[in-house]
């Protein structure tokens, strides 16, 4: 690709997006001053000179950028911005995605071949038109043909994300006080709870490629050191439940870090990862961090996480304290917590409180399927949220709930294998899994059943 040459539409829409684009920063600049009154300074979670570029660049992608615009950037200077595209709208036809993820990458190409042709070494600088001349100002006129070689190898896309953002924020709005006052009583930074903004977007059922569930994102391994997962529940789906087991999760972090944007970032990258962090710089600076920890883990992920979450936190309270937001924000839920006395079915403890199975389970969201379906016992001491529309004493009420049918132990189905059973056919017939069996029973092979044998049911 010829240096010097500003032909085709791409060098149009350049100019085009590069107009866009600086107008846009002066814009971020001023908004980024304009924080409304609800955002207070925590010095528990500063924001270093060099932190905040990265705080504006996230600021526009949750707040001002769609879903079909494109940033083009370099992955370790949040200043320098090549250029901002539109691609084709999101569509649910298979071959206009993949075009539209073809022009993204199209365009990162160009970008990357214009870059790598300033490091060449018969490159005339001064003497430079269109892009290129671009590409020459944005760092700094620098004739260093080591600058081009690593940005043409460190460019990356981002596309916006204000839609999603936004739907966020919306049900978000049901949980911030509560979130808030979990997170103060556990004695972690309150700021922290705008974090499902990055892991999930506030959906309560958010599932990660890698296993990672609901609201807060525990893994398995994680979760149950703080919450309860087994066959009737997993309180990893509870946002309320999850976000106390965060807030405490958190406490540790810092407790073993001695720094608070150092836990935030642990909370993605591993409490490991930020003690090797440490060792490595000699420092807990979050900037000196960003700026010179290389890890094994340690990515663009990692990176940005802190100065993500400084964004989420202003953008979302710009909406919440505008005066015309456009976003129908989701009421609170008013509950009170009633921890259980004995094991009770859904069925029985929704008539004894008057409400619907479906009214107790929208304020219980970690009951399991077939704890839903009643055909699990909801476990004794579990704390439950029962909905404020119950007027009487919730221990009064569940007090009425027939003897057999609130048993302090919990009833346990058996059964007797016959000649010819599977574990697979077994957990047909009675709708389990052959790994729910294998964990009740202590099953390793699950081909080495015998005729006889009593396995536990749930």
């Amino acid at each position: 690709m010829s240096i010097g040459k500003d032909t085709s539409r791409h060098n149009r829409n350049a100019r085009h997006f590069y107009v866009l684009l600086v107008a846009s920063y002066a814009l971020i600049t001023l908004s980024a001053l304009a924080l409304p009154a609800s955002v207070q300074a925590d010095e528990r979670l500063p924001v270093p000179e060099a932190l905040k570029p990265g705080v504006e660049f996230w600021e526009k992608v949750f707040g001002e950028y769609d879903q079909d615009y494109v940033v083009y950037f370099d992955a370790y200077d949040w200043t320098k911005i090549y250029e901002c595209h539109r691609v084709p709208p999101l569509s649910k036809n298979a071959s206009a995605m993949q075009e539209r993820e073809e022009i993204r990458y199209n365009y990162r190409d160009e970008i990357a071949a214009e870059l790598e042709a300033l490091a060449q070494e018969d490159v005339d600088y001064f003497n430079l038109t269109g892009r290129p001349l671009r590409l020459f100002g944005i760092w700094n006129n620098s004739t260093d043909p080591e600058v081009y070689r690593r940005a043409a190898e460190n460019i990356r896309t981002q596309k916006g994300n204000r839609e999603t953002f936004h739907y966020g924020v919306a049900r978000a709005a049901r949980y911030k006080d509560d979130f808030a006052r979990i997170f103060e009583e556990e004695g972690v930074p309150a700021t922290i709870t705008y974090l499902p903004h990055i892991e999930s977007s506030f959906r309560w059922n958010a599932r990660s490629s890698v296993g990672a569930v609901g609201m807060w994102q525990f893994m398995s391994g994680t979760g149950k050191k703080y919450l309860r997962i087994d066959e009737a529940v997993d309180e990893r789906l509870n946002p309320y439940k999850a976000a106390r087991a965060s807030a405490r999760f958190f406490r540790y972090l810092y407790d073993n870090l001695g720094s608070w944007p150092l836990a935030i970032t642990a909370y993605n990258q591993g409490l490991q990862s930020m003690l090797d962090a440490q060792s490595q710089i000699g420092s807990s600076d979050i900037d000196r961090v960003v700026a010179e920890y290389r890890g094994p883990r340690y990515k663009f992920a990692g990176r940005n996480f802190y100065v993500e979450l400084l964004a989420a936190r202003n953008v979302s309270e710009r909406l919440l304290s505008s005066d015309d937001p456009g976003i129908e924000f989701d009421e609170p839920q008013p509950a009170l917590d009633f921890t259980l006395p004995a094991y009770v079915k859904i069925q029985d403890l929704a008539k004894a409180f008057g409400v619907s199975r479906d009214q107790l389970y929208m304020h219980n969201l970690d009951f399991r399927e077939p704890t839903r379906r009643g055909k699990e016992w909801i476990p004794k001491g579990l704390t439950i949220r029962v909905p404020m529309s119950i007027e009487s004493d919730p221990d009064r009420l569940f007090a009425s709930i027939p003897d057999e049918k609130q048993p302090l132990f919990k009833p346990q189905r058996s059964y007797k294998v016959r000649s010819g059973d599977s574990l697979g056919s077994i957990a047909g017939r009675f709708k389990t899994t052959v790994r729910t069996l294998q964990r009740m029973n202590g099953i390793k092979n699950p081909n080495h059943l015998r005729a006889g044998q009593v396995l536990k049911l749930p």
